[in-house]
């Protein structure tokens, strides 16, 4: 499965998904409206993943480039002040037989110390492995503009070689032009130019096993993923919508004063991802910045704990 399958099969599935490669991002567009968006029915998604010809991934991959420390209360409203949660910023990778994609892609050491006031951990060799496995991705996707998720492409070394292989929607690229998260991913028009910009109106399938839609509520650009592997597990990707699983499990928000979301969205999605899960046990949701998540699904074989590189190859 080559990047032309990717791109090209969603283009005739998701209608104008190529519409606007290589249009530049008016100067004047304001910031997105958020808006109320129906969320979809798991059937529905399950459809759309086999609309894309192609064998599914035969993988899901996992690395983290950073952990923020952070008191419970302030990741889920309620909890105790005196208890730290480990944050970690992630970075998946979807693993096909000839090719993978990306999803988001981390952040680089100076973006990084503008989250916190303390110094907390980085982890080099796994940005590293992330910037490879960028250059050899056949797709990047953005999730949404926040600087955690984006800025190991801005910032990359390699951006002239991975930039025309990142997919993001017309409302990502806005908010990154115009309201960067962070100043150290501010964007130049040009730069961002280089991108694949996509507008499509809710589900949208990008390649075999994979489906993404619009979920507004931690940002107004924010975006939930589903992906089935070849061996038929299954997997809904929440992102942010909660920092932590318990976000979700409680249906409580978080309680960062920084932190500017849609209360409304946000529990309908926690709500909704309850029923998912508890009518398909087996299907696993992901939440990007959950620690105890990830260290429990590479542990138990269900996310794979090295990203797919030539190096991670060689090793093995």
């Amino acid at each position: 499965m080559n990047r032309k399958t990717f791109i090209g099969a969603s283009s005739i599935v998701g209608a104008s998904l190529l519409a606007n490669v290589g249009k530049a991002v008016s100067s004047s567009r304001p910031l997105p409206v958020s808006s109320a968006l129906t969320l979809p029915r798991l059937s529905e998604l399950r459809r759309l993943a086999i609309c894309i010809p192609g064998e599914h991934a035969v993988g899901l991959n996992v690395t983290k480039v950073a952990d923020a420390v952070r008191p419970a209360n302030v990741v889920v409203k309620g909890h105790e002040a005196q208890q730290m949660m480990t944050l970690a910023r992630t970075v998946y990778q979807l693993e096909y037989a000839d090719g993978t994609v990306m999803i988001d892609s981390g952040m680089d050491l100076e973006t990084h110390r503008t989250f916190g006031k303390t110094e907390e951990p980085f982890y080099p060799e796994n940005f590293e492995t992330v910037q490879e496995a960028l250059l050899q991705a056949k797709l990047i996707l953005f999730t949404h503009y926040h600087a955690d998720h984006t800025a190991g492409v801005i910032r990359s070394p390699h951006f002239d070689k991975i930039a025309h292989k990142v997919w993001l929607t017309r409302d990502t690229a806005d908010l990154l032009l115009h309201h960067p998260h962070k100043e150290t991913v501010h964007i130049a028009e040009d730069r961002l130019n280089r991108f694949v910009v996509a507008d499509f109106s809710n589900c949208l399938p990008l390649a075999p096993g994979l489906v993404i839609w619009k979920t507004p509520g931690h940002t107004t650009d924010s975006k939930m993923l589903y992906i089935r592997l070849q061996d038929g597990q299954e997997f809904i990707h929440s992102v942010d919508s909660g920092w932590s699983m318990q976000n979700i499990l409680e249906m409580k928000m978080k309680n960062a004063s920084w932190v500017k979301e849609n209360e409304t969205q946000l529990l309908e999605q926690y709500r909704w991802l309850n029923e998912i899960m508890s009518e398909n046990p087996k299907l696993t949701v992901l939440c990007t910045h959950d620690n105890e998540q990830y260290e429990r699904l590479r542990a138990d074989g269900i996310l794979g704990s090295t990203l797919h590189t030539a190096a991670s190859q060689t090793k093995r």
